[in-house]
């Protein structure tokens, strides 16, 4: 998250969003140069507006004249009771040099619920990278203008960052809890953002 910022910075983005959390993340996603490209093309809205641009282009909708006099990064109008804290957390968020936009913290928030899902024991970035990429419109729009191969690149991470293999038990257990864990964290994600996530995960919990 630290390093994220300090490229939102250096670029001299407004805000700090999914992308530049994967652009902190090539030494596992790989691509750098081109990831950067992109991020480059994002501002200064941020790559989930880029993808929603697209998206609402095709019905012959001018996004950036919606967007004229709105502020960015609106929290929801009522958050969850769980976890306790989450208005102050964004209000945290906002306060950072530049902000930390929604999408960021939606996904951060997706990838310990998907550490915690896969029962494991701490929080590393491949489970933030998997998420980005499999679940962001803003990261999926990066990768497609970087020509990377998104779902290529989500099984690469998957095989690559595996489940842990401890008892008969315990994978069982994963696996019959995974589209209740899976269908949580992308509902959360969901009602954070306003977006739709891309693809599934449900497949990357268990083994």
């Amino acid at each position: 998250m630290d390093r994220a910022l300090e490229l939102a910075r250096d670029l001299g983005h407004p805000r700090t969003g999914s992308e530049h959390l994967l652009l902190a993340l090539t030494s596992l996603v790989g691509h750098e140069s081109a990831i950067r490209e992109a991020v480059q093309k994002a501002a200064p809205h941020g790559a989930g507006a880029a993808a929603d641009r697209e998206a609402l282009a095709t019905l012959g909708i001018d996004l950036d004249q919606l967007l004229s006099g709105i502020r960015l990064d609106q929290p929801p109008a009522k958050e969850p009771f769980f976890p306790l804290g989450a208005a102050k957390a964004r209000e945290r968020c906002a306060r950072l040099s530049p902000p930390l936009g929604l999408d960021a913290q939606a996904a951060y928030e997706a990838s310990l619920r998907f550490a915690l899902a896969r029962r494991e024991r701490t929080h590393r970035p491949e489970h933030l990278a998997l998420i980005l990429v499999t679940l962001d419109p803003g990261v999926a729009w990066t990768l497609d203008t970087a020509n990377v191969n998104r779902l290529a690149l989500a099984h690469h991470l998957a095989r690559t960052f595996p489940p842990p293999r401890r008892n008969p038990l315990l994978r069982l257990e994963r696996r019959l809890g995974s589209t209740i864990r899976h269908r949580d964290l992308t509902t959360r994600y969901q009602r954070t953002t306003g977006r739709t996530p891309v693809s599934s995960v449900a497949a990357f919990i268990a083994d």
